[in-house]
Formats: structure tokens, sequence, C-alpha cells
């Protein structure tokens, strides 16, 4: 359902922790301001209904109509000037464009 890459799931673990954050977060379905659509993270603890994986203390969520749409979710991390943070790809890619950008953690608002 969700595989990482070398370091991903530190680097995640890490960026939650230097934001004094829970260590879960979410994929997310994002609006790129351009015409298509992408897959994101955000941080946020999971819904009642999401498919979760946990791994080293990190949990993941992802709702099952986005899991339905995109298919199993691959995140890697790159720190290449420019494109800093995570790429995020699916087996069914909402977008040609899709494994090019790099999306940061999304910081939900606190209710």
């Amino acid at each position: 359902m969700i595989k990482f890459g070398p370091l991903a799931c530190e680097d995640i673990k890490r960026t939650l922790l230097e934001k004094g954050l829970p260590l879960s977060v979410r994929i997310e379905i994002r609006s790129t301001g351009c015409c298509d659509a992408s897959l994101g993270l955000a941080a946020e603890a999971p819904g009642a209904n999401d498919l979760i994986k946990e791994i080293d203390g990190l949990t993941i969520a992802i709702d099952p109509a986005t899991h339905k749409m995109v298919g199993d979710v691959s995140i890697s991390s790159t720190d290449d000037p420019g494109r800093e943070g995570f790429v995020i790809v699916s087996d069914r890619p909402l977008n040609e464009w899709a494994g090019f950008g790099a999306s940061t953690i999304r910081v939900c608002a606190k209710s």
C-alpha cells in the first residue's frame, strides 16, 4: 500500500519532530494551483475509516477513496537544490508530471 525510499521515513519523522508535531501524516490530494492535482503529505491524525500503515513509530494514513483512485504509493525524500522535500508517486498518477515535483508536509490548522 505505502512504500518508502531510503531515508524517507526518517526524514518525515525528523521534519515532524522539528515542528513539535505528532508522528502522523496523511497522504492527500492537493491542487497544484494550475490544472492538475498532485499527491502531498499533511501532518494530520488518521480518521476512523482510513487505511493505516505504521512503520518505525510513524503513522501514515490514506483515505480509502484516495487509495482506490491512485493505488499504491511510494514516498522518497530529496534534497536536490530547488526540489527539497518528498516525492510522492502512485501506481495510477494523477497527472503526467507526477514524481517531478517535491512536496513539503502541510501543517493542518489546530481547531
